[in-house]
């Protein structure tokens, strides 16, 4: 005969044969996985939105601080392990001494719901010959939809090949999520 008692939650089967424990195991195992099944979707619908959702190419317009009205068109790519990497056109404050830019390269992480910091450097050209550096370092908000992003204290600097600041200034950045499969 069986017999059981309850201590603080615990079912103890007394005189229990390897065949009842066996099948004791088996139910509380199924339970168990029961209990995952209905936890684990539970628990993803509560987490956040999707980290990295930054991750993608972008279309970026750049509104220079002081430069020409039209903004500066680019070419970004966030990548999923926080690489960055964005090419396109842009002129310099006069003074600089440099007439290209190169491709940037950088890293980005996210630190906030949708808040997300950027560094980035570049080589500066004069000639096809490396006369300084670009550094630029901003914090992006994603839209509500994810797929645009404004640019909140986006910071340029102008550095020689010292890496000392020659020049510095706010530009107004806007990305837009471009398809991809």
């Amino acid at each position: 005969m069986i017999k059981e008692r309850v201590e603080n939650r615990t079912t103890v089967v007394l005189n229990a044969t390897p065949l009842h424990h066996v099948s004791m195991t088996r139910k509380n195992g199924l339970i168990g996985l029961a209990f995952l099944c209905v936890t684990i979707p539970i628990m993803l619908l509560a987490q956040p939105a999707e980290k990295k959702a930054l991750v993608g190419v972008w279309e970026v317009k750049i509104s220079a601080g002081g430069g020409p009205p039209q903004p500066l068109l680019s070419i970004a790519s966030f990548g999923g392990d926080g690489s960055f990497t964005t090419t396109g056109n842009t002129k310099f404050p006069q003074g600089l001494g440099s007439d290209e830019r190169g491709p940037g390269y950088g890293r980005w992480a996210q630190t906030g719901d949708r808040e997300f910091k950027l560094t980035f450097y570049a080589v500066l050209l004069k000639d096809g010959e490396v006369n300084g550096y670009l550094r630029v370092r901003s914090t992006m908000i994603l839209s509500g939809s994810g797929n645009e992003f404004t640019g909140h204290e986006c910071q340029v600097e102008f550095l020689d090949t010292d890496w000392k600041v020659v020049d510095s200034e706010n530009d107004e950045v806007k990305g837009t999520r471009l398809e991809t499969p």
